[in-house]
């Protein structure tokens, strides 16, 4: 019996029946306003179409399909992802002359590619965010669905899943893999299982929680004292700051390749609760954010940031991310931490992991499907080594 998966585009939003399940709502809340208005106004760097995926009447799954733009997100552009933003972290090798090496290996690499088409691509499960944790429900027979259904609505475009794992998703990982989609290194991604003894015991987990609530004591002879504000706290006026902040941390600080979260986006999340928000005040200035998605057994916060002119001993980060720590244990679940400052999070019983791109190109003639071949090898057997003996 096959499953019906049907698509929606930016003219079909009024046309799409949304499930009755609390992932239909947030699915719901959070797209149709992307299909609607377009996903620019939210995230500035996604000059791309956004589409829904019903699948077998049971599950929303967000899809996004461009053209090559040299400004677009990687979270948009497997162009950007591999080629533009994989430039930018040879510098954290520390080793001029392999950068220099490596980026003279790039320049005919990144010449194929575009001739290849490699930005011509339909992505599922992609939610404009660094970290997309996957809807429940997708079985084995769904996957397959999905990514030939994907291909026969594009039939010129591969089919790509974000944000896969074999320690977050066994079950989907394997499913994709069955179904002839080949899994890409796409990130090294950490996860903290908060309710591990051994977690809770390490020096630096508990002393960022020392450091929390100190920060957070009532006592107003203590340096710097913070409130912590929640959405009920914070008002559509306080987007500006929060997107700012956002900006600081991720766009100025590590590269403008990630999403840029705007204002608009921001005034969303808070209005229809698309992310937990909190952020942290002192005299009534917001000096940090974070913003996190829970599905599944995990959370994990796309949303992250603070004033770095502040002085680094003030500890921002190291409160934010606390404060997603305590609350994945209060929720009884555990923190996805994406990719970056893998020494930092592994001091924090951060569990390395390797996230995938599945990549599905059977429809796509040889010379499309070459590209992805080729990566494939190249990652597997030159960057993953290098990357896990580097613990970026």
């Amino acid at each position: 019996m096959s499953v019906p998966v049907d698509l929606y585009s930016a003219t079909d939003v009024g046309l799409v029946s949304w499930p009755n399940t609390p992932e239909g709502d947030e699915a719901r809340r959070y797209l149709a306003p992307l299909l609607r208005d377009g996903p620019t106004r939210y995230v500035r760097n996604a000059d791309t179409q956004v589409y829904a995926l019903r699948v077998d009447n049971a599950l929303i799954v967000p899809a996004t399909a461009g053209a090559f733009n040299p400004a677009n997100s990687y979270v948009v552009s497997p162009y950007a992802h591999y080629i533009t933003y994989g430039q930018e972290e040879f510098a954290t090798l520390k080793n001029p002359p392999a950068e220099a090496l490596l980026r003279l290996l790039f320049r005919p690499l990144a010449a194929w590619f575009r001739r290849a088409q490699f930005d011509h691509a339909v992505l599922a499960n992609n939610w404009l965010l660094s970290t997309n944790l996957p809807p429940s429900g997708l079985s084995e027979a769904r996957v397959s669905a999905l990514l030939r259904a994907l291909a026969a609505a594009f039939p010129d475009r591969a089919v790509i899943f974000r944000s896969v794992d074999r320690r977050g998703a066994p079950a989907l990982t394997e499913a994709l893999s069955s179904a002839g989609a080949a899994l890409i290194f796409s990130r090294q991604v950490y996860y903290q299982d908060v309710a591990q003894r051994a977690v809770q015991r390490r020096d630096e987990f508990r002393a960022d929680l020392r450091l929390l609530r100190r920060r957070l004591s009532a006592d107003l002879a203590r340096p710097t004292p913070y409130t912590v504000l929640t959405a009920a706290d914070l008002q559509p006026g306080d987007a500006e700051r929060l997107a700012a902040l956002y900006a600081d941390l991720y766009l100025r600080k590590y590269s403008r390749y990630n999403p840029q979260f705007t204002p608009d986006f921001l005034r969303l999340a808070l209005a229809e609760r698309l992310l937990t928000i909190k952020a942290l005040a002192h005299a009534g200035r917001i000096d940090a954010v974070l913003g996190y998605v829970t599905r599944g057994a995990y959370i994990t916060a796309p949303l992250f940031g603070y004033d770095t002119a502040l002085p680094k001993q003030v500890g921002l980060y190291r409160m934010l991310t606390a404060l997603t720590s305590l609350d994945a244990l209060t929720l009884g679940k555990q923190v996805h931490f994406s990719a970056g400052v893998g020494p930092f999070k592994r001091l924090r019983g951060g569990q390395a992991t390797i996230e995938y791109n599945a990549v599905y190109t059977a429809h796509l003639p040889a010379w499309r499907r070459r590209p992805w071949r080729f990566l494939q090898t190249l990652l597997e057997r030159v960057a993953v080594p290098i990357i896990q003996r580097s613990g970026f």
